[in-house]
């Protein structure tokens, strides 16, 4: 699926956080720089700081917007999360950095994890322009909000609660031990679990000729047809297979039609 040539040709927003994205990966090379070759006065350094984050998040926000303004051709395939990844590996250099590097690895490995989270944002929106790039002219066959059934909502959170037990374990090992990677596997971790157990939470979503729309609170996502084998009605949830990922349950609970749910999920997806 291609987005609609109907897709607006600015978005300020985002070219502003993508600028702001490069100047969190640019920080600590410029302080050091200053450091190492001008003067390693705090004052100096942290007026570098200032001024790389100032100059480069206007001139990435001048380049997007002028040069490359249709984030849902980011959004049409998974390349959008390669940008909150690089933020990530930037942070672990930093991390492995800091024996001799010091400070300045420190300040590589929070501006990288300032930079994963920018991305992670910055990916979701483009999703969320595809999406609606996608569906600006599609008609909605259906529209419901619903969840996991409770007894399927319990198993995934006794999986999911292991993990969160390591995280806590990460988070509390640096008050015993020195070394900083439990730490940083514990923040990795913990926001993982997360995700997994979000995926039982209502959510609204519509059912379209382009596949399943989700709609979170601040974000839209598509799922398209493909990525689903089939569909199963059981006693207390509709449940749509898909052949990667966990598969999507609505609780017949949630839903004031079921009927009128399956019906439209049928038009698209084979019941098995």
């Amino acid at each position: 699926m291609t987005p609609s040539s109907t897709e607006r040709t600015g978005d300020p927003l985002f070219a502003l956080l993508v600028g702001l994205y490069i100047a969190l990966l640019a920080i600590a090379p410029a302080v050091f720089a200053t450091a190492r070759f001008v003067s390693a006065d705090p004052g100096v350094l942290y007026a570098t700081g200032i001024a790389t984050v100032t100059f480069l998040t206007g001139v990435g926000w001048w380049v997007v917007e002028r040069f490359w303004s249709r984030p849902a051709r980011l959004g049409a395939t998974r390349t959008r999360w390669l940008v909150g990844l690089g933020g990530l590996c930037y942070a672990f250099a930093g991390l492995f950095s800091l024996g001799w590097a010091g400070v300045f690895g420190v300040l590589a490995m929070f501006s990288g994890i300032g930079a994963a989270a920018l991305g992670g944002v910055v990916g979701v929106m483009a999703r969320t322009r595809y999406t609606d790039a996608v569906l600006a002219d599609s008609e909605r066959d259906c529209e419901f909000t619903a969840g996991w059934p409770d007894t399927q909502r319990n198993r995934l959170l006794a999986v999911v609660l292991p993990l969160w037990a390591i995280a806590v374990a990460g988070f509390a090992s640096v008050y015993v031990a020195p070394e900083l990677w439990p730490l940083t596997f514990a923040q990795v971790l913990f926001p993982v679990g997360i995700a997994i157990f979000m995926q039982s939470e209502p959510r609204e979503y519509a059912v379209t000729a382009a596949g399943l729309e989700q709609r979170l609170p601040v974000a839209r996502r598509l799922l398209s047809w493909e990525r689903y084998t089939g569909y199963t009605r059981t006693e207390d949830a509709l449940v749509v297979h898909r052949s990667v990922w966990l598969d999507g349950r609505f609780a017949l609970a949630d839903l004031d039609d079921p009927d009128a749910v399956e019906t439209a999920l049928a038009r698209h997806l084979p019941r098995t």
